[in-house]
């Protein structure tokens, strides 16, 4: 009888140990298309072997001893860490391509096209400097030229401005998820309290949220006793146990007086050490990439401005004012013209001369041009705009003031008089301080965003500044306007300015490429530790149907066997 009931003992083992493997293998069917399940193996041993005879022992059965949950945590961390950099670039390449599309080059309507436009009328103006179509030619491509620059400066800084609102949004995001982590610890150390693997589908749902919070920003996880994970972002810890430090993102104004975002922790003030991630991505693209390409575009567009008016300034119009007044005011008015700090102005004074022109009512030049020197660095006090203005108005017939807001003001003392200005040379050569004030200037504006023609010329055709004092109706100062396009300029450092857009729009479109390219590479990579964990982790129906009739077959022949052992022990019973 001890045998018969140790073989029902054995079918019973093994009906039980049968069917809890097929509710595994159906689980796992059930969650086939489910993300972020990780499969589920039944592991099956035999139980303890019984003595049935001095010397001989037979097995007493199966039993379903554990079901392992398929997963690789290093595996993890490589998939967190890669898809961490391919959502970072990809954030980058978005907003590249944003960038570039803004641009709009290789077409007949783009900034290299309207450069050229721009000085090809100052070319065609050098011939007939005194045609007023050509005049108005000048005054139409400047226009269309500083109204792109403002529109393109425009569109580059609502790009930045989204970047950023996008970054505050993924921080709240990040904020949900690492919520949701340290909940989902508190829900598995209960769970599993003693029983460690008591609760895979929290740690599957876990896992899901580790991965979509490392899209976000780089984090490393390590799971301590208990069964929790403490999270870090660099060295400094987001989540320990059920407790999420939380992020916040604070506001502050860049270098081009932007108000953008740095992501902190919620309790200090020391800034994350973030170095991959959508967040990461955001941040490089809106300060290293667009902010960058704002940058230099302003630093050509105040180039264009600068170099146009050191020539203009000092050229000579058909008809002159009896006063000119600064656009841009100094702030310290003692202050040497080359300390940029002191005075607020956006170009530095050089050291050079300029001279002053008086005419009579037809035009005409009256008495010897008087010349007004600018010291910089020549041992001496450095001259200020209060030294300017005492030397000009000790000049025959000339006045000069500054009113309360440090705009310098120079006229014609008699009010029959014009005044004008001119330079050593036919067109180059002399101070620039008049173009660093303002005074007789084409453009005005210090950056792209305020890049436009001057309210005084684009109404007045005829004082476009295109012949020099030395050399009337030659266009002098109009031609050499035209060859700032291929001379280098010294605000440039040398460099010319069609060559210094080209080298702009070039690394536009290089960083363009690099971020598509390494954003291929980084998703490339992603998807392949994917493919591995899902060789690991992912379920194969294929596979869970062979291993479901393996199952049953075991459950049927189970069954027979307890049918057969129990024929056995009605024919016992029936010899009793």
């Amino acid at each position: 009888m001890a045998l018969i009931n140790g073989s029902l003992q054995i079918g019973r083992t093994a009906l039980t140990a049968s069917q809890a493997a097929l509710t595994v293998t159906g689980n796992n069917l059930a969650n086939a298309a489910t993300p972020g399940y990780s499969r589920q193996m039944p592991k099956l041993a035999p139980t303890q072997y019984v003595q049935v005879a001095p010397g001989v022992y037979t097995g007493s059965g199966v039993a379903l001893y554990d079901v392992q949950r398929m997963y690789s945590e290093s595996l993890n961390g490589r998939i967190r860490d890669s898809v961490g950099d391919a959502a970072s670039y990809l954030a980058q390449q978005q907003a590249m391509e944003r960038v570039e599309a803004s641009f709009n080059e290789l077409t007949e309507q783009d900034l290299s096209t309207r450069l050229n436009n721009y000085f090809g009328a100052w070319s065609a103006l050098q011939t007939q400097p005194d045609d007023m179509a050509s005049r108005n030619v000048v005054l139409q491509t400047s226009s269309s030229l500083s109204a792109f620059v403002r529109e393109l400066r425009t569109e580059l800084y609502d790009i930045q401005t989204d970047l950023d609102t996008q970054l505050q949004t993924e921080i709240a995001e990040a904020n949900q998820l690492a919520s949701e982590i340290a909940d989902l610890n508190e829900q598995i150390t209960v769970t599993e309290a003693g029983n460690t693997g008591a609760a895979p589908s929290l740690r599957d749902r876990r896992d899901e949220v580790l991965q979509e919070l490392s899209e976000l920003v780089n984090i490393t996880a390590r799971e301590v006793e208990g069964g929790s994970v403490n999270v870090f972002i660099g060295n400094e810890p987001l989540i320990q146990y059920a407790e999420s430090r939380g992020l916040e993102y604070r506001e502050k104004l860049n270098d081009d007086n932007v108000m953008i975002t740095d992501v902190i922790f919620s309790d200090k003030t020391d800034v994350c050490d973030i170095n991959s991630g959508k967040i990461n991505g955001l941040i490089e693209a809106r300060d290293n990439m667009v902010g960058s390409t704002i940058s230099d575009l302003d630093q050509w567009a105040s180039a264009l401005i600068f170099e146009t008016n050191k020539l203009h300034s000092l050229g000579t119009s058909m008809n002159h004012s009896n006063s000119v007044e600064a656009t841009y005011a100094v702030d310290d008015m003692d202050a040497s013209l080359a300390d940029m700090d002191a005075t607020g102005l956006n170009w530095e004074a050089d050291n050079g001369v300029f001279y002053v022109n008086l005419y009579d009512s037809d035009g005409n030049e009256t008495g010897t041009a008087q010349q007004v020197k600018i010291d910089i660095g020549m041992g001496g006090a450095d001259t200020s705009l209060n030294s300017l203005a005492a030397q000009i108005n000790g000049l025959s017939g000339v006045d000069a003031s500054i009113d309360p807001t440090g705009r310098l003001k120079i006229s014609a003392s008699a009010s029959d008089q014009t005044i004008g200005f001119s330079s050593p040379s036919d067109a180059d050569g002399g101070a620039n301080i008049l173009a660093a004030l303002g005074i007789n200037s084409f453009f005005d504006g210090s950056n792209a965003s305020e890049f436009q023609v001057s309210s005084v010329v684009k109404g007045n055709p005829d004082l476009i500044a295109a012949d020099s004092r030395n050399s009337m109706g030659n266009g002098t100062v109009a031609g050499a306007i035209a060859d700032l396009a291929d001379n280098g300029v010294v605000s440039l450092k040398g460099v010319s300015l069609v060559d210094q857009l080209n080298t702009m729009i070039t690394e536009v479109a290089t960083k363009t490429r690099q971020v598509q390219d390494t954003y291929s590479a980084a998703d490339t990579v992603s998807q392949t530790l994917e493919i591995q964990r899902q060789s690991i982790a992912g379920v194969s129906i294929d596979d869970e149907a062979m291993n479901m009739i393996i199952y049953q077959r075991a459950f049927q022949g189970a069954s027979r066997y307890i049918n057969l052992i129990d024929q056995m022990l009605d024919e016992v019973m029936n010899l009793i």
